[in-house]
């Protein structure tokens, strides 16, 4: 059977008239005609080559219809090409075959890996989910994987973490080429919907980020880099108090990772004495980090308030100014915003706001009178409430100011510029929340949750380094890898399939010409679309 096949190369796609034919009951394509570079053919002169291909065979172009063809299926092909890219370009095979010496498993656990990996990127739901949706991936794997070798896949994750974050790390330091001389460090928790607690487990009840109250969770630590690269991460019991687990972190940095000479940037619910204590006491580590102007001596604080005090400086549309202050061995800055100034006098008001309306019932303001809006709330001697005015003019003299502490040698501006960046640590949270939803709920062991967030780690690794290398935001990333799909088209007449590729986008070829992979051509045979995806 003879068929016209497009072939794409560096210098442009080709077109051939090719037939297939049984060779040694294998079979095999000749060339019977080529008909040259599609590129060198205007428009309607390959208008004019179809129709006339179609009159040889005994058709006229005006009787094609879609009887003649029947859609079979349709297959995303965009998850499969960028995760074997991914594999490649962060070498996993080769950590992927230790691990497979060292468990010896029967099943294809590397291709149940990356379905899940696909799924958390595509649509995060529950490995049942994945289990469902693995047919709708073309070339992530030859043969269906059993619901059971997917929860093994989390075991197996779960035992290697370890090994697979040094990898990572060793991959991060030979694909970006920047030293790593600043970190960020933050904490967030991941909620269940389940309220089971157990004595030896990671879900505790603790304090929660998201406002979960009386829920079970996991405190999850995370280091980041200054291009959003995620460094490493660590999972603790529910209910370990955020600022326990800096240490742990950074003695990772520098015994499993030989860093040094590194600037630690964090905001002030990380920082204890302890901590600060530690960081000052450890050869190559350096901190910028949020400071409690409130708690600072008298008379420091009425320094760094007096506006006398401050230089100049704008960023952008606002415009702000600073003081700093040299104490105990470090120095304090403290900036001024007057939209920062403007942001907390709304918020204040609108906690008196609350206050007020809390004061016209006040059965349980004995119970919300030290937080939130019962801050603002006095009792008097009789035993009755009313607003704390005094409290409520004693914050309005801090409205605008915000107070960094540093032991670094930076100039001023630097240190308040790096520590915006802070924010880059809060975005790689918010992302692993929302484009990933990497709250592990619907697993209730240790090794399930740790397996888990490891997967997600990988892939939170993945989608960063394509938003790196493209430039496009993460779901413009996911919405192009989405419609990356091709239909399974059987011809009626020679009951025969061919693959049928769609339309390649803007953001479609950003991807591909970014990480250069090879997609497969607008038509395609079994055999031929199978080579891509080896």
């Amino acid at each position: 059977m003879a068929f016209l096949r497009a072939e794409k190369k560096k210098s442009g796609t080709y077109l051939r008239i090719v037939e297939s034919y049984k060779d040694k009951r294998k079979s095999r394509h000749r060339t019977l005609h080529s008909l040259g570079k599609v590129e060198d053919y205007p428009p309607q002169q390959l208008e004019k080559i179809g129709k006339k291909l179609l009159e040889l065979s005994g058709k006229k172009f005006e009787d094609l219809s879609g009887k003649d063809f029947e859609e079979m299926g349709r297959f995303n092909y965009g998850y499969a090409l960028l995760i074997k890219k991914l594999f490649q370009e962060f070498d996993i095979n080769t950590w992927a075959r230790k691990v497979s010496r060292k468990h010896r498993v029967s099943f294809d656990w590397i291709a149940a890996l990356k379905i899940m990996i696909a799924e958390r990127l595509n649509a995060p739901s529950s490995k049942r989910a994945g289990y469902f949706h693995q047919e709708e991936y073309l070339g992530l794997s030859n043969q269906s994987i059993e619901l059971q070798h997917f929860y093994r896949t989390l075991d197996i994750l779960n035992e290697n973490k370890e090994q697979l974050k040094a990898h990572l790390f060793k991959q991060h330091q030979n694909l970006f080429t920047a030293r790593l001389d600043l970190v960020f460090y933050d904490v967030t928790t991941l909620y269940f919907d389940s309220q089971i607690e157990e004595e030896d487990s990671l879900r505790q009840r603790g304090f929660s980020k998201d406002g979960k109250a009386h829920k079970t969770q996991v405190v999850l630590g995370l280091l980041v880099d200054k291009l959003r690269n995620p460094i490493s991460y660590h999972v603790y019991r529910g209910n370990t108090y955020e600022g326990q687990t800096m240490q742990d972190a950074l003695k990772l940095l520098q015994s499993k990772y030989k860093i040094d000479n590194v600037v630690v940037v964090a905001d002030s619910a990380m920082i204890d004495k302890a901590n600060r204590d530690f960081i000052d006491q450890t050869d190559g580590l350096t901190y910028i980090i949020g400071d409690r102007i409130k708690n600072l001596p008298r008379q420091l604080s009425d320094y760094l308030l007096n506006r006398e005090n401050h230089r100049q400086l704008s960023n952008g549309d606002d415009s702000y100014s600073y003081a700093s202050y040299e104490w105990q061995g470090r120095r304090i800055i403290c900036t001024y915003s007057e939209r920062r100034a403007k942001k907390d006098r709304y918020e204040r008001e609108k906690l008196i706001q609350k206050a007020r309306k809390l004061l016209e019932n006040p059965a349980n303001l004995h119970q919300l009178r030290k937080r939130g809006a019962g801050r603002f709330i006095k009792e008097s001697p009789k035993g009755s409430y009313q607003l704390d005015l005094e409290k409520m003019c004693g914050d309005e003299k801090w409205d605008g100011y915000k107070a960094i502490a540093t032991t670094t040698e930076l100039e001023a501006p630097q240190v308040l510029a790096k520590y915006r960046d802070l924010f880059e640590v809060e975005h790689a949270f918010r992302t692993l929340k929302s484009q990933l939803e990497i709250r592990p709920i619907f697993h209730w062991t240790n090794q399930r949750i740790e397996g888990h967030i490891a997967m997600c780690f990988l892939a939170f690794i993945f989608l960063n380094y394509v938003r790196n290398i493209t430039g496009l935001q993460y779901q413009a990333i996911i919405k192009a890898l989405d419609l990356m799909q091709v239909s399974q088209v059987k011809e009626n007449a020679s009951n025969s399939c061919f693959y049928l590729r769609s339309k390649v986008d803007e953001k479609q070829e950003i991807i591909i010409n970014k990480l250069k992979m090879s997609i497969p051509g607008h038509t395609n045979s079994e055999t031929t679309i199978k080579q891509y995806f080896i």
